[in-house]
């Protein structure tokens, strides 16, 4: 049974990633890269589907002996997650992370801190997401004088056709057809490590991970990427004023140091006998989220009053932690940036608002080359930069707003045979939206290439090439319907965000001309840009709701509009602006603040039901009201949805208010983007 969204923990090696629960559970594992088969699936199943679990006995059984604690956080500014179990007056610290050399694979350790603790480990190993068992073989390595098997050298091999996993560490778990459990017991001082690697079955199995050498190598690659960027409110201090207010180093993180949150799990069986996964119990849904509850708080809207004493510097870790989600999930092989880790991971829990999100949208790749090259970061801004020159190679006349981690298109969209997270169905592998004209695609990335020329980075034969075809393309789709930048699945529009975007693209490319001395029909350009503005303004906006709408001649709103200041079509403070602003107010924000992406009027996005508050729609709002002049009500909601994010930091795409819940997939790229935007705004 799958935890709690906001529960689990990000580990990634920057080509895939692994999500790892409160309760200890390994539940998602794509390999070799994000996109890839799932080796652990259970987080859309149950343990048979894929998992590797690594806890104290006590916290799995249902009847307790010991009172079970936990305590997570990662390392500071890394994502090597360490997590203290507290199992009456006893303790240890696992330790996960995905080194950032040497293939793909996944390190766990336990260490002993104070009394003893019997450990379980139930290793279930899958391919091709939880569809294919591996036959497993167990090699002992070499036995000494007595007779006794260094089992330091021992491992065993799961392979299932072009697909093989290696697992190695201090106990081999016992067991067959790819599911193997055992149980020991680690004292205060001992510490047991464990990998698992995968790789390519026509190959041999790779070389044993030093745990010292990995764990030292990764830390500094992560420590790389977040030592680029100094806050400016710190910019000016020396280098032992910056030092003073980081969080704690890394030797002295403890179980004093992290942050407590109590899950109540509990416990029995002390004799360490191993336990077969028939025998393994399971706690019931209703009774783990009862138990989950304690480690969430329902967001409360904070009022401008008490937003005077807000720290900025819990803004500016979650700035942070933003940008180090982005690094974690752009390909360090091909310089793509995944919407998220996972997918069909629902928007609505028991809904079919199912997507799979392991696919890199144009849209998202700009606005994050945006916010990496604002913040220092201009070797993974030119990897991002590449990813979208090679992605619109493929046809920049048929532009999709979708494609795979490497630029590659793919349109077929699959069902996969798994239960779905908490039965909702259907399970997805591909994104079949890759296939539209999306209008904020094409715009978003001549707006995004128009910033990087403003701040000095210049064009080459190929870019501007590639943009003159994409300018010259979207003349011919101005007044095109299209299913808007939410890609909604019912009947398609004329969305004034999409014709929007497509005079910033425009708008752009008559800039880069005039003031960049590039070449290009700018006389054509400024007639389409015209003629936008004027379609825009006569059937965009309402003059009797003071507001920009959602459709042309429509009467609703969708979040979309707020991105038309930070295109430039309005000033933040444009009175039509403030009154779309007003609108969405009125029509999109729940009493929380947090805002939907639209309102769901007699099924209008092809669905029936409405789906939850979303994390980024609702940081523009944020963004807005700050740099519009409202900055109390700005940090009034960039503080509720902190609130609403997990006690790491991560958000998914969406939040349930009535259930005190994340939904959909995560973590979400988009919502980081408008965090990292939404306290830039501030200054800070």
């Amino acid at each position: 049974m799958a935890s709690f969204i906001e529960d689990y923990a990000l580990l990634s090696d920057m080509n895939t990633a692994a999500l790892v629960s409160r309760a200890g559970s390994i539940d998602w594992f794509c390999a070799p890269r994000f996109d890839s088969g799932a080796v652990f699936a259970s987080l859309l199943g149950d343990r048979e589907n894929g998992r590797w679990l690594l806890a104290p006995l006590e916290s799995v059984n249902p009847s307790p002996v010991e009172e079970v604690r936990t305590e997570r956080s990662y390392r500071e500014n890394t994502f090597i997650l360490q997590t203290v179990w507290h199992v009456g007056e006893a303790s240890v610290r696992v330790t996960d992370f995905m080194p950032l050399a040497g293939g793909t694979a996944i390190v766990r350790s336990v260490e002993g801190l104070t009394g003893e603790v019997t450990m379980l480990q139930e290793l279930n190993m899958r391919f091709d997401s939880g569809k294919t068992t591996p036959w497993v073989t167990q090699y002992d390595g070499p036995a000494d004088s007595t007779g006794a098997v260094d089992v330091s050298q021992s491992m065993l091999v799961g392979m299932a056709g072009p697909h093989a996993l290696v697992f190695r560490g201090d106990t081999i778990p016992e067991g067959q057809y790819g599911n193997h459990t055992d149980t020991f017991t680690v004292s205060a001082g001992q510490n047991y490590v464990f990998s698992l690697n995968y790789f390519a079955s026509n190959h041999n199995p790779p070389a044993p991970i030093d745990y010292s050498t990995a764990i030292t190598y990764t830390t500094a690659q992560w420590t790389e990427w977040s030592d680029l960027y100094v806050p400016p409110a710190i910019a000016e201090a020396t280098e032992n004023e910056i030092s003073a207010i980081r969080t704690v180093p890394n030797e002295e993180i403890s179980a004093e140091s992290t942050t407590s949150s109590s899950i109540g799990l509990p416990s029995t069986n002390r004799e360490g006998e191993a336990i077969t996964n028939t025998q393994l119990p399971e706690i019931d849904l209703a009774t783990y989220h009862e138990l989950a509850q304690t480690a969430m708080h329902p967001i409360v809207p904070s009022t401008p009053e008490q937003i005077q004493t807000q720290n900025d510097e819990s803004y500016r870790e979650a700035r942070l932690r933003s940008l180090l989600v982005l690094r974690a999930l752009i390909s360090r092989e091909t310089g793509g940036l995944v919407a998220a880790a996972t997918t069909s991971l629902p928007e609505t829990v028991g809904g079919r608002r199912n997507w799979d999100f392991r696919f890199s949208w144009l849209r998202d790749v700009a606005m994050a080359m945006e916010v990496t090259l604002a913040h220092g970061h201009e070797r993974e801004t030119a990897q991002l930069r590449n990813w979208i020159m090679r992605a619109v190679a493929n046809s920049p006349y048929n532009l999709h707003s979708v494609y795979g981690v490497a630029g590659e298109k793919d349109d077929l969209e699959r069902r996969l045979a798994l239960p779905g997270y908490e039965n909702s169905q259907p399970v997805r592998a591909g994104n079949g939206s890759d296939d539209r004209f999306q209008g904020d695609a094409l715009g978003q990335v001549l707006v995004t290439f128009a910033h990087l020329r403003e701040n000095g980075v210049g064009e080459d034969q190929l870019s501007w090439s590639l943009q003159k075809a994409l300018l010259n393309s979207a003349s011919e789709r101005i007044g095109q319907p299209d299913q808007s930048m939410w890609e909604i699945k019912g009947d398609p529009h004329v969305f004034t965000h999409s014709q929007a975007m497509l005079w910033a693209a425009f708008n752009a490319g008559i800039s880069a001309v005039q003031e960049h001395g590039l070449d290009g029909d700018v006389e054509l350009w400024a007639q389409c840009r015209d003629r936008l503005a004027q379609d825009i303004l006569s059937q965009g906006f309402n003059t009797e709701l003071n507001s920009f709408v959602q459709t042309y001649g429509g009467t609703h709103v969708d979040a979309s509009l707020l991105q038309l200041a930070q295109i430039g079509m309005v000033t933040w403070d444009d009175p039509r602006m403030m009154g779309t602003v007003a609108r969405i107010e009125r029509e999109l924000q729940h009493e929380s603040g947090m805002i939907y992406r639209y309102i769901n009027v007699r099924g209008f996005d092809g669905f029936e039901d409405q789906d939850n508050l979303h994390f980024a729609a609702s940081l523009w709002l944020a963004e807005h009201y700050i740099r519009s002049g409202r900055e109390a009500d700005g940090r009034a909601l960039l503080d509720t949805v902190l609130s609403a994010a997990n006690d790491l930091g991560l958000m998914s795409s969406e939040y349930s208010y009535a259930e005190n819940r994340q939904t959909g997939n995560f973590p979400h790229t988009l919502a980081h983007i408008a965090l990292v935007r939404a306290v830039q705004a501030l200054e800070i």
